[in-house]
């Protein structure tokens, strides 16, 4: 088998299965994609399953990573900022399927996919990072003691999850963030008359 970068291959078969779905995508779609034969996918990855698999473990140490990084920020409302604002300028990039590879699965395939489980362990792990920037910042003083960090990453991780959507059904950035600007804006500062809505937190 000729030797290959895999990190290469598998953005190469992420971007086909981003754009088509998992159940659209052919193994002839992604040996044109990929440039190796049958052979050469099914002995370095496994089944299209598995490679599937693989694609979601490659997307969230390079495409998810390059936003959730910015929540080690010590102002974690400023990296929050900074990680939604990242994520609406990624998907103004041009030659970037619409919408997110996480969400277009999940609205694509039905139940018993499966790549499910990997699929869960993706936006649970998201949902960890903000938690535990989350539990920071309301040690620092930075979030009302009130809150509850779990609750909180949830609603985020929704917001994150909603962007992928809309931007799949509407390509409009404009629109995203519009959606960003609400959701920091419910940000439930210390000291602060809590509403009902930061109070749900």
């Amino acid at each position: 088998m000729a030797r290959f970068d895999k990190g290469e291959v598998l953005d190469r078969a992420g971007r086909v299965f981003w754009r088509q779905g998992y159940d659209a995508t052919s193994i002839q779609d992604l040996e044109a994609a990929t440039a190796l034969g049958r052979g050469s996918l099914y002995n370095a990855f496994g089944d299209k399953a598995a490679l599937f698999r693989a694609v979601l473990v490659r997307y969230g140490e390079t495409e998810g990573a390059a936003s959730l990084c910015h929540l080690r920020d010590p102002d974690v409302l400023a990296g929050l900022t900074r990680m939604l604002h990242s994520i609406v300028e990624r998907m103004r990039t041009p030659d970037r399927p619409r919408g997110c590879l996480i969400t277009n699965t999940c609205i694509a395939g039905g139940g018993g996919m499966p790549t499910e489980t990997q699929i869960a362990e993706n936006i649970r792990g998201m949902e960890a990072l903000f938690e535990a920037a989350f539990v920071r910042a309301r040690n620092s003083g930075q979030l009302a003691d009130t809150v509850d960090p779990l609750r909180l990453s949830r609603f985020y991780c929704g917001v994150v999850q909603s962007l992928g959507v809309m931007h799949r059904a509407l390509g409009d950035c404009a629109t995203l963030y519009d959606i960003v600007a609400v959701a920091l804006s419910k940000w439930p500062y210390p000291d602060e008359p809590q509403n009902a809505a930061t109070a749900a937190f």
